[in-house]
């Protein structure tokens, strides 16, 4: 059975990225992709603020970041008090296979992965399996 194609543009996505450059290049295969609505945060702290203002659909974030982390991150978005922010779809960005990091982010509700740098075809596919969902 095809599944419909994902209509892109009545969603938004928070990107969470403290590199500039890896949070433009992703941002831009977001709007590749289809994406016209993209926020964006350079740390954990400022992605839940983004978070709460902007309701995104799915957030994209990094693990790796100061002052907040990306699990930090994830840690305060499952357990707001705000039930639509709480159960927001976050995908992981990470150079890590450590099975203690993708232990720690599986116990805190992460909704998958995508290998850093993400290729067009990873970021899409996941996207994609999390908004076939809504």
């Amino acid at each position: 059975m095809d599944r419909k194609p994902v209509d892109y543009e009545q969603y938004t996505i928070l990107v969470i990225e403290d590199q500039p450059f890896v949070r433009r290049t992703i941002m831009q295969i977001l709007m590749q992709i289809g994406f016209k609505t993209i926020a964006e945060a350079d740390n954990g702290e400022t992605g839940m603020a983004e978070c709460i203002r902007v309701n995104p659909d799915v957030v994209v974030c990094d693990i790796d970041m100061k002052p907040v982390s990306g699990l930090q991150f994830l840690a305060q978005l499952r357990a707001s008090p705000d039930v639509t922010n709480s159960r927001t779809p976050v995908v992981f960005l990470t150079n890590h296979t450590e099975s203690e990091i993708v232990k720690k982010a599986m116990a805190l509700g992460v909704n998958g992965f995508v290998v850093k740098p993400p290729s067009f075809g990873a970021l899409k596919e996941r996207v994609d399996r999390l908004l076939a969902g809504r």
